[in-house]
Parts: structure tokens; C-alpha cells; sequence
């Protein structure tokens, strides 16, 4: 009746914990995909809001930073097709996708880094009208290109086809 003892696991069912699955590529490649894909979503958004209504994103409203922002749009282009041509390849399986990978993090990182030196050094973060804003802006390209890299390193013999040497 009414126990509170619970019966032992039998010994023949081991329980496998793996909570982030760290080693399972197929989980990892449509995470990524997925996340290259959220990426490219929000890069669009922000240069449509920063062309339809730039106070909406705009993080200062000097000439200086406008100029600084307004020379992003090719090199933000060129991360865009990044992203797109990643996820494009990493879902039809192709061995290109690790090149793509690369530069979509070795891209993001550069941007990122460009980005926050300006920011640094004019003060844009403290700046009460969207400094919160940029910081995460900048904050989520640097984890993400950091995270992409890593994802292309670690798993870089399945995305190459196996071909790639040790």
C-alpha cells in the first residue's frame, strides 16, 4: 500500500545522459542552418528599419555615426550571402559548407570587431537612446561567429565529406 520506496533501475538499462550532444553533427548542422538563417532574417529587418525609419535602430543621431553606419550595407551584404549560401549549403550536405561556415564567422568576427571599436571609442554604449541596443547587437555577431567557427572546426570532417586530414 502506499509506499515511498521506489524500485531500482535494472543494471541491463544504463541511462546515457548527453544534455547538450555535443558530438551529434546532424542535431549541430540543422541548429546552425536554422540559426544562419535567423541571422540573415535580422540583418535584412535592421537595414530595412535603418533605410524605412532610422530612429528606430539608430543607436546616436550624429552625422559622424551615420556616416560610420552608413558605410555597412555592402560588407552586411556580403555577410548576408554568407549566411545564406552557409545554410543553403549545409542543408543539400555539400562540402562547400564548411567553406561558407568560415566565412560567415571569419566575416561576422571582423564586423563585429569593427563595430565595437567605434562604439568604444565614441561612447555609444553608455548612450541612453539605444547603446543598451548595440551592445546586444554586437554581443550576439561576436558570440555568433565565434559559435559558427567553432561549429566548422569541430565537426569539419563531416562538412568536408571526411576528407580533411587530422
Amino acid at each position: 500500500m502506499g509506499s515511498s520506496v521506489t524500485e531500482p533501475r535494472p543494471a541491463s538499462t544504463p541511462r546515457r545522459v548527453r544534455p547538450l550532444a555535443l558530438d551529434d553533427f546532424e542535431a549541430w548542422r540543422r541548429g546552425v542552418t536554422r540559426w544562419a538563417v535567423f541571422l540573415a532574417t535580422l540583418l535584412v529587418a535592421y537595414w530595412v528599419m535603418w533605410f524605412v525609419d532610422r530612429g528606430v535602430v539608430a543607436s546616436d543621431h550624429t552625422a559622424e555615426y551615420v556616416a560610420f553606419e552608413q558605410s555597412f550595407p555592402v560588407a552586411d551584404a556580403w555577410l548576408l550571402a554568407a549566411l545564406l549560401a552557409a545554410a543553403t549549403q549545409l542543408t543539400r550536405r555539400r562540402p562547400s559548407a564548411l567553406m561558407w561556415v568560415s566565412v560567415v564567422g571569419g566575416a561576422g568576427g571582423y564586423l563585429a570587431a569593427l563595430d565595437m571599436l567605434y562604439d568604444v571609442e565614441h561612447g555609444i554604449y553608455v548612450k541612453p537612446q539605444g547603446g543598451a541596443i548595440e551592445l546586444g547587437i554586437n554581443v550576439l555577431t561576436a558570440a555568433s561567429s565565434i559559435g559558427i567557427l567553432m561549429f566548422g572546426w569541430r565537426f569539419r570532417r563531416q562538412l568536408a565529406g571526411g576528407s580533411l586530414d587530422p
